[in-house]
């Protein structure tokens, strides 16, 4: 299974755990560079944010945010990382 690295500047890149299965916490943190939030996605995967990214003023994602179920209300930023909900132990 692999996930999908969406930057800001639009890039899509897939990557998998280290262990070939699962995510952990610091893999995740690393992606997002941060705390994790988590969020759903409006084909019910899940995505990875960093939970400070308004409060750091990271760059708008409009992948992240045209992917995100509430993503006209409440834009996405930073680099996000989408996967099935599966993919977190």
């Amino acid at each position: 299974m692999k996930a999908q690295l969406v930057s800001t500047n639009g890039d899509v890149k897939s990557v998998k755990p280290k262990n070939n299965k699962t995510f952990s916490l610091k893999e995740l943190q690393s992606y997002v560079d941060g705390y994790i939030q988590i969020l759903k996605t409006r084909d019910e995967r899940i995505m990875i944010i960093n939970e400070e990214g308004k409060l750091n003023n990271l760059p708008y994602n409009e992948i992240a945010s045209s992917l995100y179920i509430y993503g006209v209300q409440d834009p996405v930023v930073g680099d996000v990382l989408v996967m099935d909900k599966q993919m977190i132990n």
